[in-house]
């Protein structure tokens, strides 16, 4: 099991930051890793529910495929997910606000559901979890840039 945390510190209100956060659809026009997102069912007047398939691009050669549905959510300060498909496990999202705008967190508990990655995932756990934090800092500066510049 992978235990991610990534912590991202954010040029604005907790409230903009979620909506940005949230159109998880526009990922990929931003996020450097992000090859593909596509809403496959829309969330319920509570936000609960939403599947999103999910394709991110490794800095060491290899894509993952999972999908992510909504299992709680607060909006503007917090989000759960369950995690199916080619990594299985859960995430969770929480936004809170600074001095200097707000901080968002996002952790992952996840393992790789199937063939190689699965196998290697034990010997090759440093170098995937750098790959990890290696996209989702890329996703940080680039948020932090659609944040300042619109």
């Amino acid at each position: 099991m992978f235990r991610l945390v990534s912590t991202w510190s954010l040029p604005t209100t907790a409230e903009h930051a979620w909506e940005v956060i949230s159109d998880v659809e526009r990922w990929p026009r931003w996020w450097p890793g992000m090859a593909r997102t596509v809403v496959v069912q829309q969330p319920g007047r509570d936000g609960l529910g939403q599947r999103t398939y999910v394709v991110v691009r490794s800095p060491l050669g290899y894509a993952l495929r999972f999908g992510v549905e909504i299992t709680a959510a607060r909006a503007p300060s917090s989000a759960t997910a369950r995690v199916v498909g080619g990594l299985v496990g859960e995430g969770s999202w929480s936004v809170t606000s600074t001095a200097s705008g707000c901080e968002a967190t996002i952790r992952w508990f996840v393992m790789p559901a199937r063939g190689p990655l699965r196998w290697w995932s034990r010997p090759l756990r440093r170098p995937l979890t750098w790959a990890h934090g290696w996209v989702m800092s890329r996703g940080e500066r680039a948020l932090v840039e659609v944040l300042r510049h619109g």
